[in-house]
C-alpha cells in the first residue's frame, strides 16, 4: 500500500513539473502598398560663373598713367572715362597737324591764284598752254596736301582720344593693376582692369557623359538642341549653399567630350538684376528631372546583397525577395524604383534586414 501511495505521489509531482509547449510567435512588420506618384529629382553640377561680357581694358596709347577716374567694384556706363594717359605729346601732335592744314590751305590758295593768272595770260596769247597745265598741276598738288594734312589731324585726334581710356560697355570694374605714374601701353601683359557686364551671368558646368545621358533619358527630342529647348528651368546653388532666387536656362551643350577629363561643358544663363552674382564666382547648376507615375519606396525597405538591392514583397502572407533597380531621391531617404516592382505590390517597409525568405509574416498595412 505504501508503494502505491509513493508511486501516485511521484506521478503527481512529475505532472506538476511538465513544461508547457511554446508556439513560435509571428513577427509583425510594417508594410507598404505601392502607389504611383510624381516626383522630381535634382542633379547638381559644379559650375564657374562669368559675366555676360568680360572685357580686358588694354590702352591703345603709350605713356604715363596720369589719372584713374574709377574704383574697383564701381559700376560704369559705356563710354565713361576710366583712365587718363599723358596727353602732352598727343595734344602737341594735334596742334602741329592743324597748323599743317592751314599751311596747305594757304599754299593751295596761292596755287589757285597762279592758275587764274596763267590762264589769263594764255587767253591773251602771252604764254603757252603748257605753262598753264603746270600751274594747274601745282594747284592739284596743293589740294592733295590739304587732304593729307587733314588726315594727319584725324590721326592726331584719334591718338589723343586713345589717351582717355573709356568703358567699352556697361559693367562693374574689376581690380585695378596699375597706379598713377605707371608706364602703360598696348604691349602691357596685364590689363589695366576688367569690366564685367553682369546683367546676365553664364554658368559653365562640366558634366560627365553618363550624367548627361541620365539627365536626358526619357526626354523627347531627336537632337540635343531639341532636348535643350525642352529642358525645364534650372536653378543655381551659390557657393554658400543658398539657392539663387532667379531661375535660369540651359543655353548650350558642347558637342565634343574632353578626352582628358571625360566631360562636356554645359552653359546655363541666369538673370542678375540685383548684381548678386559676380564674374569669377562659383556655384552649382541644379537640373530638375521629372518622373511621372513613379514608384517610391523608403531605403529602409531595402537590403543590399553583394551587388544587388533586394526588397521583400509579401505574397500569400509570406516574404519573397525581389531584386530591384533604383535611383536615390534628393533626400537620400527614399528610392525611385525603375524595375522590379509594380503599383499595388505590398512590401516590407521597415526591418527588411531581419526578414527571411519564405517567412510567414503577420502584417498590417501601416504605411
Amino acid at each position: 500500500m505504501k508503494k502505491v501511495l509513493l508511486l501516485l505521489t511521484l506521478t503527481a509531482l512529475l505532472g506538476a513539473c511538465k513544461v508547457p509547449e511554446i508556439k513560435p510567435t509571428k513577427v509583425e512588420y510594417k508594410t507598404l502598398k505601392l502607389e504611383k506618384q510624381d516626383i522630381t529629382l535634382h542633379s547638381s553640377f559644379s559650375a564657374s560663373l562669368t559675366g555676360q561680357q568680360d572685357v580686358d581694358i588694354i590702352p591703345q596709347a603709350s605713356g604715363t598713367l596720369t589719372e584713374i577716374k574709377v574704383k574697383a567694384g564701381q559700376m560704369v556706363r559705356k563710354g565713361q572715362p576710366m583712365f587718363i594717359i599723358d596727353q602732352v605729346t598727343s595734344e602737341a601732335e594735334l596742334r602741329m597737324a592743324l597748323a599743317d592744314v592751314k599751311v596747305a590751305e594757304a599754299q593751295a590758295a596761292t596755287a589757285k591764284i597762279e592758275v587764274e593768272s596763267k590762264q589769263d595770260l594764255k587767253n591773251k596769247k602771252i604764254i603757252a598752254d603748257v605753262i598753264v597745265k603746270k600751274a594747274e598741276n601745282e594747284y592739284a598738288t596743293a589740294l592733295a596736301a590739304i587732304e593729307q594734312a587733314k588726315a594727319r589731324v584725324t590721326n592726331a585726334k584719334q591718338t589723343l582720344s586713345y589717351t582717355v581710356v573709356k568703358a567699352p560697355c556697361d559693367g562693374i570694374v574689376g581690380d585695378i593693376a596699375f597706379r598713377v605714374g605707371a608706364l602703360v601701353g598696348p604691349s602691357i601683359s596685364t590689363p589695366l582692369t576688367t569690366v564685367s557686364n553682369n546683367a546676365k551671368i553664364y554658368a559653365y558646368a562640366s558634366v560627365t557623359e553618363a550624367d548627361m545621358l541620365s539627365v536626358l533619358e526619357g526626354r523627347k527630342g531627336e537632337t540635343v538642341n531639341e532636348l535643350i529647348k525642352l529642358f525645364p528651368k534650372v536653378k543655381l546653388r551659390t557657393s554658400i549653399g543658398t539657392m539663387y532666387p532667379w531661375a535660369g536656362e540651359i543655353e548650350s551643350v558642347s558637342g565634343v567630350i574632353n578626352r582628358s577629363t571625360g566631360t562636356m561643358t554645359v552653359r546655363a544663363i541666369f538673370p542678375n538684376p540685383q548684381g548678386i552674382l559676380r564674374s569669377g564666382g562659383a556655384g552649382e547648376v541644379v537640373v530638375p528631372t521629372d518622373f511621372k507615375d513613379a514608384i517610391v519606396i523608403p531605403q529602409s525597405a531595402t537590403v543590399t546583397m553583394q551587388d544587388r538591392i533586394v526588397v521583400y514583397k509579401v505574397v500569400n502572407n509570406k516574404a519573397k525577395s525581389v531584386a530591384v533597380k533604383v535611383i536615390p531621391t534628393d533626400d537620400n531617404l527614399n528610392y525611385i524604383v525603375t524595375a522590379g516592382l509594380n503599383a499595388g505590390d505590398v512590401i516590407v517597409a521597415d526591418g527588411a534586414g531581419n526578414v527571411k525568405e519564405g517567412e510567414e509574416i503577420s502584417f498590417q498595412l501601416t504605411m
